[in-house]
């Protein structure tokens, strides 16, 4: 029997408020109650002194008789009046310990108790509020997309079936695919979100809430306890010891006798009991598939349309679930530290207080570690049946008849391992070496990007995940894709060659013999090309010169696209699991909070502009990364290099602008940096 296991129901939860209110009132009534008793004490004290002064003042000399003789009569008087004083003193004493031990010990306990309720009570309603957005809110919300997108399908397939120009054919084509990678990223979205309340709403009702409860229960018996104590000191201060007041202090020793912790609560226990089972979790609503093809009840969609944004949710899952481990770490270790310190001690209680908060956040970790935990195993399996194969395709179309068919196409990105030609080795990457290589067929200049044939499968996808997003893009500025080598190991991934190589490289070999103008076109065309990315809702999060390389008639073309994301609200988190994080170019949002976004992107900008005019130098040279972090929270933004234009040093200070909100776009940086380059000569 205990709170965790019987008072699960908010029925039970406003009970254990009621309680906690009843027993603050009876420990400010007990708090008055001893005060009184100490001010009587301290009054009945300066009675009987001032008894004693007044006996003293009253004395006369005895009459003289000529003998060395003492009224036995004054002797009486001398010892009833110095007794007296000496009550006096004593009653003092008392009084004063009264004061110094049990109300002022009680003032403490009552201060405690208010803490405990308020600390309480936040715990539940976050815990209830974080159920209820799990299992109960986000569900809807994805429920109710989820019904709307399934029409938007059915519709613009009916559509596309029923059209027969060529022109409205392809248009309506078009609008059925993008229809159809929405539903299928929501049906995944879905049937995470309902493994997730599954998980979440089961340890939540079996581990987060008795916790919770257990944990108050233990507090509340502690401070049982220590209120006996108070209690008990109260009585054995203010024992008096003659028979009346004796048998009056032997009732009060009994009753005091009969407080036992354990069982305190067995009777409100009882009466609150929860009477309800678990509430039911909510479960996939199968009535949603009623207007879908294809899709399965619980079991994620990969294809085609939906491997990157499958890729992108396992690696944001990752590395919740690596910052997730460090916080339960640290989490864990101040408990065990904590434990340690901690004796037996009555009046320990607000570090014991403190221990089982912070074991209720321990649990509380927990619960969100085992819902992040499921998500990954349903992504990582799916994505792991895939290995290093090109995903299957969602829609094929047959443009003559309008009707699905599901025999496989050419993919234009697929290369053989044949159709390559490898030169010699020009560099190393984070997952293996990069050569100069041509195709086969017209003897066209190539990067080729191989990945270790010993990596694991998980390490081989995120090395894919750069060609699966260039794949998309088009723009003088970004670097192109040529292709992909998968059908043996070592993988390969086909770039464009870049033959002036890196931009810092570039920058610190050749800066000096550039003129400022040159230099400023070399930024615009890094903003033109982020600006792009920046339309397409790609955040790149490792924007530097090392990134960028540098082609013809010092054109720059951003390149690097390991650390990138793309997310429909602009906004990745990344708590965290990156093992190097670009320290001197990142925002302070992506490094305190792990939130990227084009702005943060801005920043990065702002940093390879200094690059740019100080001719390739490192930024805060002085400084290693810890101190660089530390002098940026506090304000400081790096000098403009010697010689740098006006313009360009306000550009820099406004993409260093500590609210991501207040620093331009890229659009508008471009836009500035073009209109700079005109006006120079």
């Amino acid at each position: 029997m205990g709170f965790g296991e019987d008072l699960r129901c908010p029925q039970a939860h406003a009970a254990v408020l009621r309680l906690l209110d009843s027993e603050l009132h009876l420990m400010e009534v007990i708090k008055k109650w001893m005060g009184q008793r100490a001010k009587g004490e301290r009054d009945f004290s300066a009675q009987l002194h001032q008894m004693s002064t007044m006996a003293e003042k009253m004395e006369r000399p005895q009459i003289s008789s000529g003998l060395d003789y003492i009224s036995q009569l004054n002797k009486s008087w001398g010892v009833l009046v110095s007794q007296t004083e000496a009550l006096s003193q004593i009653m003092k004493r008392r009084s004063e310990e009264l004061q110094d031990g049990p109300i002022s010990k009680l003032t403490l306990l009552i201060r405690d108790k208010k803490q405990l309720r308020k600390t309480y009570a936040e715990h539940w309603n976050l815990l209830r509020q974080e159920l209820n957005k799990v299992t109960c809110t986000e569900l809807e919300k994805l429920k109710s997309s989820y019904r709307q997108v399934a029409k938007d399908v059915a519709q613009t397939k009916r559509k596309f079936q029923e059209t027969s120009k060529d022109k409205d054919r392809d248009k309506n084509k078009e609008r059925y695919v993008k229809a159809t990678q929405k539903l299928h990223e929501l049906h995944n979205e879905y049937v995470l979100a309902v493994q997730a309340a599954q998980v979440y709403h089961q340890h939540h009702y079996s581990q987060m809430q008795p916790a919770l409860l257990s944990t108050l229960q233990t507090l509340q018996q502690e401070m049982v306890l220590i209120l006996k104590e108070i209690l008990q000191e109260y009585f054995d201060i203010s024992n008096l010891l003659h028979h009346e007041v004796g048998k009056i202090h032997k009732e009060m020793s009994f009753a005091l006798t009969a407080i036992d912790p354990h069982s305190e609560y067995e009777s409100f226990i009882h009466q609150n009991r929860s009477v309800l089972e678990t509430p039911a979790c909510a479960d996939f609503d199968c009535s949603l598939l009623e207007d879908t093809d294809k899709l399965k009840p619980k079991e994620l969609e990969l294809n085609d349309l939906t491997v990157e944004t499958l890729q992108h949710k396992l690696t944001a899952t990752e590395e919740e679930l690596l910052v997730l481990a460090r916080t339960l770490g640290s989490q864990q270790t101040f408990v065990d530290q904590l434990e340690l310190e901690l004796d037996e001690e009555v009046y320990q209680f607000s570090k014991r207080h403190v221990m089982e908060e912070s074991r209720q956040q321990v649990a509380l970790s927990q619960g969100i570690k085992a819902k992040l935990e499921v998500q990954r195993i349903l992504l990582k399996e799916k994505l792991d049946q895939l290995g290093s194969r090109e995903p299957p395709v969602a829609l094929i179309l047959d443009t003559d008849s309008g009707s699905n068919i599901s025999s496989t196409s050419n993919d234009k990105w697929v290369l053989e391992h044949d159709d390559i030609i490898l030169g010699p080795l020009i560099g190393r990457g984070n997952f293996g070496e990069v050569y100069r290589g041509r195709l086969q067929a017209d003897n066209t200049l190539v990067a080729v990007k191989s990945c270790k044939e010993n990596l694991a499968p998980e390490h081989k996808s995120k090395f894919l995940m750069e060609a699966r997003i260039l794949k998309q893009y088009d723009h003088p500025n970004i670097v192109k894709l040529i292709g992909v080598c998968t059908q043996k190991q070592p993988i390969y991934i086909i770039m464009e060659l870049v033959a002036g190589g890196d931009f810092l490289s570039f920058l610190r070999l050749e800066g000096h013999s550039l003129t400022p103008k040159t230099l400023v076109k070399m930024t615009v065309n890094v903003a033109a090309g982020m600006e792009y990315l920046e339309s397409k809702k790609c955040i790149h999060r490792d924007l530097a010169a090392r990134n960028c390389l540098v082609a013809e008639d010092n054109l720059v073309k951003i390149s690097d696209f390991g650390m990138s994301r793309e997310r429909d609200d602009g906004v990745y988190s990344a708590e965290g699991g990156l093992k190097q994080i670009p320290v001197k170019w990142t925002a302070p949002e992506a490094l305190y909070y792990g939130r990227y976004t084009t702005q943060s992107d801005v920043w990065s900008f702002g940093v390879l502009l200094w690059e740019t005019f100080s001719m390739g130098m490192t930024p805060y040279t002085s400084m290693n990364n810890q101190q660089t972090r530390d002098e940026v929270e506090k304000g400081y933004r790096m000098p403009a290099p010697q010689g740098c234009p006006v313009e360009i040093s306000r550009i820099m200070n406004n993409c260093w602008q500590y609210d991501p909100q207040n620093r331009p776009t890229f659009k508008k940086i471009r836009t500035e940096l073009c209109a700079m380059y005109n006006k120079m000569t």
